[in-house]
């Protein structure tokens, strides 16, 4: 089977905040270098694309990894702190399913 590493953060949706899968990274070379490949990830990777991040890495499990980043900006002539977590996993692929061609949808008839 395939191994992945698997990027999860929050996401705030109707004013609740949930975890959301946002990215999945299959690994040649098994678990060891899944692991390898995610230790890497929890202290590379930039939110949105900037490196100007704080950052805190929990190792949760031997395979899980939660990362809490941190940013400061001005607002209103005060500095803040913005934070925004990414929950890391190592896992291993055991099944999988396409999903079914899409139906057509069918011809209305209309008048004109």
């Amino acid at each position: 089977m395939s191994w992945y590493v698997l990027m999860e953060t929050t996401v705030t949706a109707s004013g609740d905040d949930r975890w959301e899968l946002v990215d999945k990274v299959a690994v040649d070379g098994g678990k060891e270098a899944a692991v390898a490949r995610a230790v890497e990830t929890t202290r590379t990777y930039a939110a949105g694309g900037s490196t100007e991040y704080g950052r805190q890495v929990f190792r949760t499990s031997p395979t899980s990894w939660i990362v809490e980043l941190s940013r400061s900006y001005w607002d209103d002539g005060r500095e803040r702190t913005s934070t925004r977590h990414l929950h890391i996993t190592v896992a291993e692929l055991e099944f999988a399913q396409e999903a079914p061609p899409a139906e057509r949808p069918k011809r209305r008839w209309s008048r004109g």
